[in-house]
């Protein structure tokens, strides 16, 4: 073999070794606006015999521990501390009722509520709490505008607050009020093809054969609306 042949070859196996690892990284699509603390805590009304032991502090104590939780969290122009403060993203943890989310602007008394483009009111089942991810830089997210009038960076810091959700390939999503079945992930694009019903088969006996289906690619910016926001969701929070 020559040397010429020798490194196509390689070349030919290195674009396929990143192609795979570009794969394999996945869409990162959506970074949770709670800290696991904060999901912690909606569970105290099936703790109570737990957090509270003492008779004489008893009905304090369970007042206490169903209250809701408040959490602030520094919004910024630029991803540095010392760039400077757009407003305090407020999340409110109340146990039996769940997570509910904030934006108070800087020099303001009055926040306005919002919903994240992900969520699902029944926290049991991720919780689904999460808003577009934008970009990331050194520990830094940023998110899209919404209530907040700008782009925004948020810090994550090192304690696995505000997680993020990756879709993958085999994931389901909804777009367009129609389900797409992700055949492939990359960082910057999601191959689709159309949802078929063996994808997400929740009935009896075998699931129907898979029907040969053209696949489409969309790139990052195709899958965001106007606002910079993610124009899908995933289909099956609930599962089957």
């Amino acid at each position: 073999m020559s040397r010429v042949t020798t490194w196509v070859v390689a070349l030919t196996v290195l674009c396929g070794l990143t192609a795979t690892a570009r794969a394999q990284e996945g869409f990162r699509a959506w970074v949770g606006l709670f800290d696991p603390v904060d999901v912690r805590w909606l569970e105290n009304e099936n703790r109570l015999g737990e957090l509270c032991t003492d008779p004489a502090t008893l009905a304090a104590c369970h007042a206490r521990s169903l209250g809701p939780k408040v959490a602030g969290y520094d919004l910024y122009q630029l991803p540095s501390e010392v760039s400077g403060r757009v407003g305090v993203l407020v999340v409110v943890a109340t146990p039996g009722r769940g997570l509910s989310a904030h934006f108070r602007a800087m020099g303001r008394f009055v926040s306005t509520t919002f919903v994240p483009d992900l969520f699902l009111q029944d926290w049991g089942y991720g919780p689904y709490f999460h808003q577009t991810l934008a970009a990331e830089q050194d520990g830094w997210i940023r998110l899209p505008p919404g209530p907040w009038p700008t782009d925004v960076w948020l810090r994550r810091g090192p304690g696995g607050g505000f997680p993020i959700i990756t879709v993958q390939g085999g994931d389901i999503i909804e777009m367009d009020d129609a389900g797409w079945y992700v055949v492939a992930a990359e960082p910057d694009a999601l191959l689709l093809r159309p949802e078929q019903p063996a994808d997400h088969w929740c009935e009896e006996g075998e699931p129907p054969v898979l029907q040969g289906r053209a696949a489409t690619r969309f790139t990052r910016p195709q899958l965001l609306d106007a606002g910079g926001h993610l124009r899908f969701r995933m289909k099956y929070l609930k599962g089957c």
